[in-house]
């Protein structure tokens, strides 16, 4: 728990309902500025129907040229959704496999202009593909 944080506890899909309603009403869009965030998405379980899930997991493209603070993301985030079960992930620095569930597989519920989310998109989706033979190269290779 963070220092002075002495909210209740919130649940998943609580915390994604009011990241849903933040979106809807600017609180999302003051966030993701004051942070220097280009997209943000949730994915994961808690976007699923199905079952009750343990965290939720977000994913986040900064501006370019902007040193994000990933820190000061997940804590506006609790802050925010009184929930602190939330997963950030830095999409923009991850892996392209992770880069494409978070981005792909997700619900976009924030991007700073038009198009921003498809470019973050295509460009995992691209990375994913481009980097698939060096993946198998290495499952071979562990096969041996």
């Amino acid at each position: 728990m963070r220092a002075g944080y002495s909210r209740a506890v919130s649940t998943p899909r609580a915390a994604i309902a009011t990241l849903r309603s933040a979106t809807e009403d600017g609180r999302l869009d003051d966030l993701c500025t004051r942070h220097g965030i280009r997209v943000l998405t949730v994915f994961g379980s808690a976007t699923s129907p199905d079952g009750e899930p343990n965290d939720l997991d977000v994913a986040i493209v900064f501006e370019p040229d902007t040193e994000g603070d990933v820190i000061a993301v997940v804590n506006a985030l609790i802050d925010l959704t009184d929930y602190e079960g939330i997963d950030v992930m830095d999409a923009g620095r991850a892996a392209p496999v992770a880069r494409t569930r978070a981005l792909v597989e997700a619900e976009a519920l924030y991007e700073s202009e038009p198009g921003a989310y498809a470019e973050a998109r295509t460009a995992a989706l691209l990375l994913e593909w481009d980097t698939a033979w060096m993946r198998q190269l290495a499952l071979e290779t562990l096969q041996r």
